[in-house]
């Protein structure tokens, strides 16, 4: 494992090809189009202040389930020293760039820790080892991720399951036994085009009928 650069975020990127248009215009590449340069400079700060050994003690941590060394934005808090460490790292990198839009992979990191955890002690499910697998993962990677909530949302009068178009709201298309589809629209992912991945989670509580809606995933 090995945390990166600035320079390796950026480069990173170019191993993508995500479907971007910025001002109408189609970007053919992220990591070079000056008009998202400040976007990916901001994530950089988050990556360079690591190794700044006057920030290693608030931008890494340790990771309890796996003895790692990780960039504190990835990182799942196990106590109030970690989550004040944590609210310092934020007010370091903002300092410099103004936001600090990595500490939201943290935020829902730590949230699906907890959610998985829960949901398998109520209903004996395997959400949580599942969530551990996938953490580890992107914490060996280094990666930025994108946290998908905020659903077009439709009809805000009407429950996801009883909206006319359906993909107002993210939700399960079809089930396969590889996996799932999923469809809909969520608006407002910070950084969406220079993020490695996306965390998908849903924006309110659901019900039984809004099942389909229930949906988290990478």
């Amino acid at each position: 494992m090995a945390l990166m650069t600035a320079a390796e975020y950026r480069d990173s990127l170019r191993a993508y090809s995500p479907r971007v248009f910025v001002n109408g215009r189609r970007v053919e590449s992220v990591a070079d189009e000056p008009l998202l340069a400040p976007g990916i400079n901001a994530v950089g700060i988050t990556y360079d202040f690591a190794h700044r050994p006057e920030y290693t003690k608030h931008l890494t941590a340790v990771q309890a389930t796996s003895g790692a060394t990780v960039n504190r934005m990835l990182h799942v808090s196990t106590g109030n020293d970690d989550l004040l460490a944590k609210l310092e790292a934020v007010r370091i990198v903002c300092r410099e760039s103004g936001c600090a839009q990595r500490y939201l992979s943290h935020d829902a990191l730590n949230a699906l820790f907890q959610a998985t955890k829960r949901t398998d002690d109520a209903h004996g499910t395997e959400y949580h080892a599942r969530f551990l697998n996938y953490l580890h993962d992107v914490q060996s990677r280094d990666l930025t991720l994108g946290v998908a909530m905020t659903d077009a949302k439709g009809d805000r009068s009407l429950r996801p399951g009883k909206q006319s178009n359906p993909d107002v709201y993210v939700h399960i298309k079809e089930r396969r036994a590889d996996g799932i589809v999923i469809r809909g629209t969520k608006a407002i992912v910070t950084g969406a085009p220079y993020m490695h991945e996306f965390l998908v989670m849903p924006c309110r509580t659901m019900t039984a009928e809004d099942s389909a809606y229930a949906v988290c995933c990478a």
